[in-house]
């Protein structure tokens, strides 16, 4: 009786050891994409390392694949102002595929993704590349966070 309580507190163990340490990998197995001038942060996926390219303007955080330029947009996060936001962002996203994604006092984070085609057309290895890539946008969306 006593061996089978040890067998099964050992066997415990080893589980809880092995899921903390699988925990421990999955966060190595994205990269961190933190943007300091609208203060939040993306984890984005380790397959994509070297594989994308972040355009940056004042108000528009853009993603693309290298492989499919020109072109190649995978996704978008834009900060809208709260009244700009109300103007056409609320109607927007009754249009094209954009979510409110978060929200501070003063500003709203969008997450968008293409209505249209942005692999190059006729290339069936920068189609698959896109479409890998593509896959993996809905955990892009869910890891965004505000930093404070």
């Amino acid at each position: 009786m006593r061996s089978r309580f040890l067998g099964f507190c050992l066997a415990f163990l080893s589980l809880f050891f092995l899921q903390a340490c699988s925990e421990k990998s999955e966060d190595t197995k994205s990269i961190l994409y933190e943007n300091t001038t609208h203060h939040f942060t993306l984890q984005l996926p380790k397959s994509w390392e070297g594989n994308y390219e972040v355009t940056e303007t004042e108000n528009q955080i853009i993603f693309s694949s290298k492989a499919n330029q020109p072109g190649g947009i995978l996704c978008e996060v834009r900060v809208w102002s709260q009244e700009e936001w109300k103007q056409d962002g609320e109607e927007l996203t009754t249009v094209i595929h954009l979510e409110k994604i978060g929200e501070t006092d003063d500003k709203v984070y969008s997450f968008s993704t293409p209505t249209d085609v942005q692999w190059i057309l006729g290339d069936a290895e920068k189609e698959r590349e896109y479409q890998a890539m593509f896959a993996e946008v809905s955990g892009i969306k869910a890891s965004f966070k505000i930093k404070e």
